[in-house]
């Protein structure tokens, strides 16, 4: 009996400390959501993860910067097999593909888990890669219709990405990030930019014409500033107003040029007026209105006829002597505008209808006057017949405006790609490189972003929409591919 009690009682005393410590000592919680912030983005991840989550951006040229904002509810994180200390680390980023993840392991509640990141968003078009690029620089890519913008380098490797989901109902739907480029500023640091639509002003939205605002990057991709209109000079127009997407010239985050279309009544009929704004230190130092020049309505492409945009600015360049050179698309028409007088009168024109057919352009987009006196334009060629595209390299007299040269650069068997708007092209050394833009033609090939060629006109590298997410699909359209 003692002995029976004895085992007894200490039986009793270990259920009871048992108790006791289970009592002091309680099971941790179970994280039931995983708060991550990864390159300034947000993601609240409900656990367990079933699927793979997307990230919304990403680069490779930095480390990620990762914090884990209830690191506390985990009793240990990992993430790529390193150990996450004091909820935040420095992540490389080795590649970002379709089928490369970030893998995070966690344990929370005393139990192990698992989330799987998709480096590269599961709602970004397939894009595929050929050849080598030569020229220096990188490509950067927009979207007329997607919120996305991309960074490749020469290998086809995709260095940078941001994008915003959203749903695509028809072409009058035109709020794309538009115009994502590199700038070296005056200051010599680095920057980026790219236009984006502003809610606000959703009812304005056309085909050619997404009202918005741009946002200033700095070289970590980090936004530094966010750009908007100012009340002009002559008080005509005020910073209530949107700014159009088509161009934008950077000396550094306090001076800049800006575009904008605004609401006229002209010529007894209500038109846009193609607006550029110069600001400096918050200050417009220089503004030009095409509606200050009575002749442009004259000069009107036939293709396009008296629309509201009538002129439809859409790329800008500070030459050397201070003075701009500028396209205006539905004019088929591009201007030196003297800036360094502060006039704004129209010094020369070039206008793309008169001139021979070699070198005449219709409907063209981003033109570059370089410094061995010969420009670069891409022709949309809408009012040729048939439709046609081309890449044009024309010499001209600098001082006049006159052509005297030049012609397409593509071969004859590189002629069959029509492109209707947004398209690119430029010369980098040896090499020229284009962005395709909007495809024009519905049951034709559609499916190219970027070209480089070589200095023959052969193509040596390209990115190309592949797979399912590009067939017959409209909405996968460039705006302004460019290298940089």
């Amino acid at each position: 009996m003692k002995a029976r009690t004895l085992l007894g009682l200490l039986a009793a005393a270990a259920t009871l400390a048992g108790c006791s410590n289970a009592d002091n000592n309680p099971s941790p919680a179970s994280a039931t959501t995983m708060s991550l912030t990864i390159n300034g983005e947000h993601y609240d991840i409900p656990l367990p993860a079933a699927e793979a989550v997307n990230l919304t951006t990403l680069c490779t040229d930095f480390d990620a910067e990762v914090t884990f904002d209830n690191a506390a509810a985990f009793q240990d994180i990992t993430i790529n097999g390193q150990a996450v200390s004091d909820g935040s680390c420095a992540l490389p980023i080795d590649s970002i593909t379709r089928n490369t993840h970030i893998e995070i392991a966690y344990t929370t509640g005393g139990q192990p888990g698992r989330v799987l990141l998709n480096t590269l968003h599961d709602g970004i078009p397939d894009i595929k890669a050929t050849g080598k690029a030569q020229a220096p620089g990188d490509f950067y890519l927009s979207f007329v219709w997607l919120r996305l913008i991309m960074k490749y380098d020469n290998d086809g490797h995709l260095l940078f990405y941001r994008y915003e989901p959203r749903t695509i109902t028809n072409t009058n739907d035109v709020s794309g990030w538009w115009d994502f480029k590199k700038h070296t500023g005056d200051d010599g640091k680095t920057y980026y930019s790219y236009h984006v639509n502003d809610p606000n002003f959703q009812e304005r939205v056309m085909m050619g014409y997404d009202p918005g605002k741009r946002v200033i990057l700095d070289e970590r991709y980090h936004v530094v500033k966010t750009i908007g209109l100012l009340t002009s000079r002559n008080g005509d127009v005020t910073s209530a107003e949107p700014l159009d997407g088509h161009d934008f010239y950077f000396f550094n985050p306090d001076h800049y040029i800006v575009s904008a279309y605004v609401e006229r009544t002209r010529w007894g009929q209500l038109i846009y007026a193609s607006y550029l704004q110069e600001v400096q230190n918050d200050e417009v130092v220089f503004d030009w209105w095409s509606t200050g020049h009575t002749e442009l309505p004259t000069w009107i492409d036939p293709y396009f006829g008296a629309e509201r945009d009538y002129a439809h600015f859409n790329s800008i360049q500070v030459l050397p002597d201070g003075n701009l050179f500028c396209s205006l698309r539905h004019l088929s028409s591009l201007v030196k505008i003297d800036r360094s007088g502060g006039t704004g009168d129209i010094i020369w024109a070039i206008r793309g209808n008169l001139l021979p057919e070699e070198q005449n352009f219709s409907g063209q987009h981003q033109a570059s006057l370089l410094e061995d006196g010969t420009l670069t334009l891409f022709d949309n060629g809408n009012g040729h017949t048939p439709a046609a595209t081309r890449l044009l390299q024309l010499t001209i007299n600098p001082e006049t405006g006159e052509v005297t040269g030049g012609g397409n650069i593509l071969p004859d068997d590189d002629n069959s790609y029509f492109t209707q708007a947004c398209g690119s092209f430029t010369r980098e050394g040896d090499y020229y490189v284009a962005g395709w833009g909007i495809p024009g033609l519905p049951d034709g090939p559609h499916d190219r972003l970027v070209t480089e060629y070589d200095s023959e006109g052969h193509e040596i590298f390209g990115l190309r929409l592949t797979g399912e997410t590009y067939q017959q699909n409209f909405f996968n359209a460039t705006y302004r591919s460019v290298k940089w």
